[in-house]
């Protein structure tokens, strides 16, 4: 990997940003000691076009160049601030990498207000709550995020456990799937298991739709970009053997890449389960309990990034793509730009979300690297 040696310098205040943010994990929406900690750095920096009211727990700061009038680009970089929620108890912890998102992010400030006189646009640094949870992103958007001043640009990292510490992985297109979680409500006619001519057997309809889902997302899987992941992933109804219950209870999740497929899937899913439902005699409720759409590279910014990556590692995956989701779509819904990934698979592989997931501090040099390279291409 090539990395300035300016950049190389940051070493030791990575590791204590990175430190800190690992022990201090928190869930969607109440990243309060995190936040504080990030603002407190980018003050430390000299940042003071800070803005903390756009959306809960998010910041925005924003460095403007010594002559916009010679270069009025705006460019955004995202970083997620959320950690994730492990299990019922509410426990937190870092598994996904956004400690090093926000390590990352820190990293660039510094470097971007090092070097304020070469700032010919302007860069704003948001840190973003909420991407495990309702999505954020959308919420920072509908507060101004891309506004004031308009942003031309978007571009995020994600530290990827399925690529190795040394690649970036950058295409043009669908980069991450969309994600369209949702809950089924069956409504039957519980009764006597001795007497199910006497019932409206929720459980056999719960199967029956369950089945008819399965057959739905029996698509060309040969073609990743019509690829769609759909299924249920969760079914409850019923506690005694001798009682046919009154409701079953599904939740399930729709992935895919294309986002007009995803829209036919939903509008599918609808239609199947009401009318399998009805056809029993009985009545189903369909839910949809948020939803991402896909991540899409804009064309031209993903190649010159392609270019850019060559230059700071020498394997770049112009190919990768993943079924997991990210936020970072709304961003890339409204402006072009790139969801970029940034390899940290070391000697043993743990995948996202994984109790023993961490990322190094290679990784995290990359990435800032990564990102000093686009903020120079498009307005230094």
């Amino acid at each position: 990997m090539k990395i300035e040696k300016d950049i190389s310098n940051l070493e030791p205040q990575m590791l204590k940003d990175k430190e800190y943010l690992w022990n201090c994990p928190e869930p969607g929406l109440k990243e309060i000691k995190t936040s504080a900690y990030i603002l407190n750095r980018l003050k430390e920096m000299g940042y003071e076009d800070i803005d903390t009211n756009i959306f809960e727990t998010g910041i925005i700061a924003t460095l403007k160049g010594e002559n916009p009038e010679k270069n009025n680009t705006c460019i955004l970089f995202r970083s997620d601030i959320d950690a994730v929620v492990m299990d019922s108890t509410g426990r937190t912890k870092h598994t996904c990498g956004h400690d090093a998102h926000m390590t990352i992010l820190l990293s660039l400030a510094k470097i971007l207000m090092d070097n304020k006189d070469k700032i010919k646009g302007t860069i704003k640094l948001l840190f973003q709550p909420d991407e495990e949870g309702d999505g954020g992103a959308n919420a920072m958007i509908q507060n101004g995020a891309l506004e004031n001043p308009k942003v031309d640009k978007a571009f995020a990292i994600h530290v990827w456990s399925e690529l190795k510490e040394d690649t970036i992985g950058i295409k043009p297109g669908a980069v991450m799937a969309s994600t369209d979680p949702f809950e089924i409500l069956i409504h039957g006619k519980g009764g006597h298991a001795a007497m199910p001519e006497k019932c409206i057997d929720s459980i056999y309809i719960a199967n029956v739709i369950g089945k008819k889902i399965k057959e739905m997302a029996v698509l060309d899987n040969e073609d990743l970009d019509k690829k769609v992941v759909l299924g249920i992933t969760s079914i409850s109804g019923g506690k005694n053997n001798n009682v046919i219950p009154d409701e079953v209870y599904l939740k399930g999740i729709c992935r895919t890449f294309d986002n007009t497929i995803r829209k036919e899937i939903k509008e599918n899913l609808e239609k199947t389960v009401t009318e399998v439902a009805n056809q029993m005699g009985a009545t189903a409720e369909l839910k949809f309990i948020g939803n991402y759409p896909a991540t899409v590279n804009s064309e031209i910014e993903a190649k010159q990034i392609q270019e850019i990556a060559k230059n700071i590692v020498e394997n770049v995956n112009t190919n990768y793509r993943t079924m997991c989701s990210e936020d970072f779509s709304y961003f890339l819904e409204k402006v072009p730009g790139a969801m970029i990934f940034v390899g940290c698979q070391r000697e043993k592989y743990y995948p996202q979300h994984n109790e023993n997931f961490t990322v190094g501090i290679n990784s995290i040099l990359i990435g800032t690297q990564m990102f000093y390279e686009i903020a120079k291409k498009y307005v230094m």
